[in-house]
């Protein structure tokens, strides 16, 4: 009986855990335009952590709506005020 219950436990915990997990990651992903090195751009799905480093090599959070990962895409250079 206290093995079934542990089990049961277990089972629980990883499943909420692994639920939890796939919850918060879905949560953390921003859209941006991603400039490649040709100087075409295109979608990207990216942690909300690497935002600074995307947009200080020229990405850009202005995405059309509607646009998915892939899509093609087009910077517009911020004008510094």
């Amino acid at each position: 009986m206290k093995q079934a219950l542990a089990l049961a436990v277990g089972a629980a915990l990883i499943i909420s855990m692994t639920y939890g997990v796939l919850t918060l990651s879905a949560a953390e992903k921003v859209k941006v335009c991603h400039v490649e090195g040709n100087g075409r751009a295109h979608v990207i799905e990216i942690s909300e952590h690497a935002v600074n480093a995307h947009l200080a090599h020229g990405d850009s959070l202005d995405v059309a709506e509607g646009l998915e990962p892939g899509d093609s895409c087009e910077v517009t250079p911020e004008v510094e005020k």
